[in-house]
């Protein structure tokens, strides 16, 4: 399950995934070299990376559960030498099964809050997919649409209420601004209309 690179004193966990969870840790973390195009580092996330220091195990678990054929793709998460030392080298199928979870619900979080960001535009779902495929490059054969479109309608508004609330705080503050500046409302009415 590791890899180590003697030139650069890079070691790696492989981690079985979804293909959606492997671009987006590419698109966050990915810090290629010469030797590696693809090497996830979550030191950019001190939590996430904790949380993976922490599931590591120094050798095999023979009776724990398989998850063969659940995940279609794999990446390399990059570990330190002090890492490999101390926690090990490896996930446990359980370890690595509870790691991608955390992984998706992140990914899907992203999925909510760009989409109920674009829901106010008044776009429908699917060009909603279509963008958000674009600005992640999250194919198809990552994660399919029916699969996506379903997420949205079972979860969106469980998930992204507080990142919806956010983003239309945010559209308001500017649309006020943009009022005050052009001068169809004053300081005092942009003060009044910004007040929660």
């Amino acid at each position: 399950m590791t890899k180590h690179s003697k030139k650069q004193d890079r070691m790696a966990v492989w981690l079985p995934c979804k293909g959606y969870t492997k671009r987006w840790l590419l698109a966050n973390y990915n810090r290629p070299d010469e030797n590696w195009s693809e090497l996830v580092n979550l030191s950019a996330n001190r939590e996430l990376a904790e949380d993976f220091r922490r599931r590591l195990i120094r050798g095999e678990s023979r009776r724990d559960q398989s998850i063969k054929g659940r995940y279609t793709a794999q990446v390399a998460i990059e570990i330190s030498m002090d890492t490999f030392q101390r926690y090990g080298w490896m996930l446990s199928p359980t370890e690595a099964l509870h790691f991608n979870t955390r992984l998706e619900r992140d990914v899907k979080q992203v999925l909510h809050t760009y989409c109920a960001m674009l829901s106010v535009t008044g776009m429908s779902m699917a060009d909603r997919i279509k963008r958000f495929r674009k600005a992640t490059g999250i194919t198809e054969n990552d994660w399919d649409t029916d699969s996506i479109r379903k997420e949205l309608q079972r979860n969106a508004k469980i998930s992204g209420d507080d990142d919806f609330e956010q983003i239309c705080k945010k559209m308001e503050r500017k649309c006020w601004a943009v009022l005050s500046k052009s001068g169809h409302i004053t300081e005092q009415g942009k003060e009044l209309y910004e007040r929660d």
